[in-house]
């Protein structure tokens, strides 16, 4: 009896040191570098795309630093979360799983092509950056202390792997997103997958 027992404590051991294992390497959690973001591989193929977007501007902000979205403007925002955010925010409705990520593909609006085929309208151009957005208990202090559980991070060139950025100020990114964000810090308000999850019961 004494044996099962120490055998079963070694089965649960292994099993949790697994499955830390296999989080630490998921490409769906944050990795920093210090207190840098190291930009998620594969989000384009392994996560949920819930929306796109273009040239956004915030109403009633002029022509201040933030009157437009973070990011080149005239550009499309293809908008990507991670399984297990959009999973967790499926079940509860009302806020987004510790951690979520959501990476904000930004490219900018084409009309011209090889084949001069375009009478009208734009697509998705050259690759110009991206925006991520991150939420996190566990995350490094912010730039000047900040400790809030979301942060916002800009890559301005995401071409070469491995690419970092540090976290932007709470006054640039998550204020604005607490205070309009329509759940939890998000634009679901934006983004029609998420969106519809609020008027679904599933």
């Amino acid at each position: 009896m004494h044996c099962n027992r120490i055998m079963s404590a070694l089965a649960l051991f292994i099993a949790i040191a697994f499955a830390q294992s296999a989080l630490a390497q998921s490409p769906n959690v944050p990795k920093y570098s210090g207190d840098k973001l190291i930009f998620p591989d594969g989000f384009r193929t392994s996560w949920m795309f819930v929306g796109s977007n273009y040239g956004l501007q915030y109403k009633g902000e002029g022509l201040t630093a933030h009157a437009n979205a973070p990011g080149p403007q005239n550009a499309f925002h293809n908008v990507y979360i991670t399984p297990d955010g959009y999973a967790g925010f499926r079940t509860s409705k009302t806020a987004f799983p510790d951690p979520t990520m959501l990476v904000i593909d930004i490219y900018g609006a084409s009309q011209k092509e090889p084949h001069n085929i375009l009478a009208k309208g734009y697509f998705d151009g050259d690759q110009q950056g991206a925006l991520v957005a991150v939420k996190n208990s566990a995350r490094p202090p912010g730039p000047n202390g900040e400790k809030t559980i979301w942060a916002y991070y800009m890559f301005p060139d995401i071409s070469k792997p491995g690419a970092t950025a540090v976290a932007q100020p709470d006054d640039n990114c998550e204020v604005c997103h607490k205070k309009n964000g329509l759940v939890d810090n998000v634009w679901v308000q934006f983004y029609p997958m998420l969106r519809d999850l609020l008027k679904s019961g599933s």
